[in-house]
């Protein structure tokens, strides 16, 4: 493949030019040339694994570890949640939702109901229950100790659409299986991440905001949470207006949790559909392929950022706005040219955001320390909550299946159960946990970033290289079905 020290020494150019054109790493100046060396280093490697035929994102995420390994990387090239849940998460879902064969969706929403919210609260379960004994009182008091646990569990739940969409692209799967798929990993990190800040809530107190699906928090500090019954667990949630700052505390219990949740994903359907046929006159008014792709762009973005900003859901505005697109504008007898431009647009878009993203996974090792992540402790914890992982998708995964249908392709539960693939989501997840509580080191948080980083690591490198195989030793045959199948 690509010479070990080549890497290394494109991320340390990147670093010197950013240094000599402004002392500030995060200039615009040194943030376009970051931009281009990592982009660069992406193309680079998928030109080596299309020659090899090896999978891409397993080979980007190696790029990205052999370059953390020599400390090459720049401090510009850390992750953050707002890369991921603003810059690169509303095209990703956009173009899911363009493509998303929305018939079979129709014909197999239950079984993904059920994979996308049991599977959710199951793994969460697991996950908690087996990292439980990891949680010794310098890590965390021991009266907060299950719910540190099952905040874990919350995090390591959401199968990532941008993993599981950048492995699903290169194979050949039937279409039913891969909307079946694609459909649980566009919406079960809706519902993993309001499970996340009830249990945040119920963690620590402080000023929050709200956000997209649910509640971002701005600082925190440890909850004195005494021993309470199951329903009254997450009642230490506590919300004020950061911009009117107020001592009064808002109890919030799960079942208010729960409502406001789906108050936000309706809300946030109602925007993406009225943005959706917004933009879709406009397109079919200019009919200009050009003008068509910015108007797209506009949506994608402007879905997410204006549903966010009204306390609805972007993750469900962005997604039926791609299908609002998708299944009108892509019938209509005029617009063959606008289909295949934008649809080439938008490939280009998701194949760049793909492999910056999952070359900055590789990267984040140099952030998260080489000494963290190979102790004993945490390897064994790695281990153990990716098997817990495996068991809590195989409770919910093969159930489910019995609900696709004689039709369903004789192995096919096992390419479901396969394809939970973790990622950019969960690191995200992590990440918004507070580096400090009352001046100190967060401890719950230096132990939980290099177990979720080595679990996401395990998915990307195990179970995507191994999907093909796995495809062809089960008979699915890769092509596309028709589409009643």
């Amino acid at each position: 493949m690509i010479p070990t020290d080549l890497l290394p020494f494109l991320l340390a150019s990147a670093e010197q030019t950013v240094h000599q054109s402004s002392t500030d790493p995060h200039s615009t100046s040194g943030l376009i040339t970051l931009f281009t060396i990592l982009l660069a280093v992406a193309v680079t490697v998928g030109v080596v694994t299309k020659r090899l035929r090896i999978p891409y994102t397993a080979a980007l995420v190696l790029a990205g570890l052999t370059v953390a390994a020599f400390q090459a990387a720049p401090p510009g090239a850390a992750l953050n949640p707002e890369l991921i849940f603003y810059i690169v998460l509303p095209p990703i879902l956009f173009r899911a939702g363009l493509l998303i064969d929305v018939k079979v969706l129709g014909r197999n929403w239950l079984s993904i109901a059920i994979v996308t919210t049991l599977g959710t609260i199951v793994t969460t379960l697991v996950i908690g229950v087996v990292i439980h004994p990891f949680l010794t009182p310098d890590i965390i008091p021991e009266r907060l100790s299950w719910l540190a646990a099952f905040l874990l569990g919350a995090m390591l739940s959401p199968t990532d659409p941008i993993a599981v969409m950048a492995v699903l692209k290169r194979v050949g799967l039937p279409r039913r299986m891969r909307t079946v798929i694609e459909g649980e990993s566009l919406f079960n990190d809706g519902i993993a991440v309001v499970l996340f800040f009830l249990l945040y809530g119920a963690l620590y107190t402080g000023a929050v905001s709200q956000d997209d699906s649910g509640l971002v928090p701005v600082q925190a500090k440890m909850a004195e949470v005494a021993p309470q019954d199951a329903d009254g667990i997450f009642s230490s949630l506590e919300r004020s207006d950061p911009k009117h700052p107020t001592s009064h505390q808002e109890i919030v219990g799960l079942s208010d949790g729960v409502l406001k949740f789906a108050g936000y994903t309706v809300f946030g359907l109602i925007g993406g559909t009225l943005l959706g046929w917004i933009a879709l006159w406009m397109m079919r008014w200019v009919q200009d392929p050009v003008l068509e792709n910015a108007i797209t762009i506009v949506l994608a973005y402007g879905a997410f950022l204006l549903s966010s900003m009204h306390h609805a859901s972007g993750v469900a505005a962005v997604i039926m706005a791609g299908i609002i697109v998708g299944v009108t504008r892509w019938h209509d007898r005029n617009a063959t040219i606008s289909v295949k431009t934008i649809s080439t647009f938008w490939e280009s878009v998701d194949y760049i955001l793909n492999s910056l993203i999952f070359l900055l996974v590789g990267i984040e090792l140099q952030f998260i320390g080489l000494d963290s992540m190979f102790s004993q402790s945490v390897l064994m914890a790695i281990g153990i909550v990716y098997v817990a992982m495996l068991v809590s998708r195989a409770i919910v995964v093969y159930p489910a299946g019995a609900l696709y249908g004689r039709d369903w392709p004789k192995g096919g539960s096992h390419i479901v159960f396969w394809s939970g693939l973790r990622g950019c989501v969960t690191l995200a997840l992590v990440l918004l946990l507070p580096d400090t509580l009352n001046t100190e080191t967060n401890q719950l948080k230096s132990f939980f970033l290099p177990i979720i980083f080595g679990t996401v690591l395990l998915t990307l490198l195990l179970q995507s290289t191994t999907m093909r195989l796995l495809i062809r030793r089960t008979g699915c045959v890769i092509s596309d079905e028709a589409p009643g199948a």
